[in-house]
């Protein structure tokens, strides 16, 4: 038994003494392959009620009729819903004067189709888009064919100007 006791830690002892091998020198490593980035695609336009309002506000004047959309530090009115003899005149500032333009409007409820005559159109006071723009979730956007915009929110001078045009 004492043979054993003591042979045991002997060959632990040569065990240990056994040789590591180094390693080989680590195989290169492989060469990165460049690409040339993707073209950068074009990034969307932002759909009409996700873009930022317009920076202005409404003002309604009882007097004369109209509504009128007023940008911060502009006195000239960008936007105006002005009623005259039963129809409200919608003007706004998409274009050069004088120069027909297809303008879309959209709000919550749809998309409509408005010819403006180089500075807006006139609709009868009970016409349904007007309704539209006045109920429109927060917000209604005029689209020029031209490609200028503009994006308003709906506040309540819109309703008073066209209920006050309706009697």
């Amino acid at each position: 038994m004492t043979r054993y006791a003591l042979a045991a830690p002997l060959v632990l002892l040569a065990a240990s003494c056994a040789a590591i091998p180094t390693p080989e020198a680590p195989p290169p490593a492989p060469r990165p392959v460049v690409t040339p980035p993707p073209p950068a695609a074009p990034s969307p336009a932002r759909s009409w009620d996700e873009r930022a309002l317009d920076n202005g506000a409404w003002r309604y004047d009882a007097g004369i009729r109209t509504a009128n959309f007023v940008q911060t530090g502009n006195p000239n009115p960008l936007v105006a819903l002005a009623c005259s003899g039963g129809a409200i005149r919608l003007s706004a500032g998409l274009g050069a004067a004088g120069q027909p333009l297809d303008v879309m409007l959209r709000t919550s409820a749809g998309t409509d189709r408005l010819r403006f005559d180089g500075t807006g159109t006139t609709l009868p006071a009970n016409d349904g888009r007007l309704d539209r723009i006045a109920f429109s979730r927060g917000r209604f956007a005029l689209e020029a064919s031209n490609g200028s915009a503009l994006t308003l929110p709906v506040q309540s001078e819109i309703g008073r100007v066209i209920e006050d045009c309706r009697g």
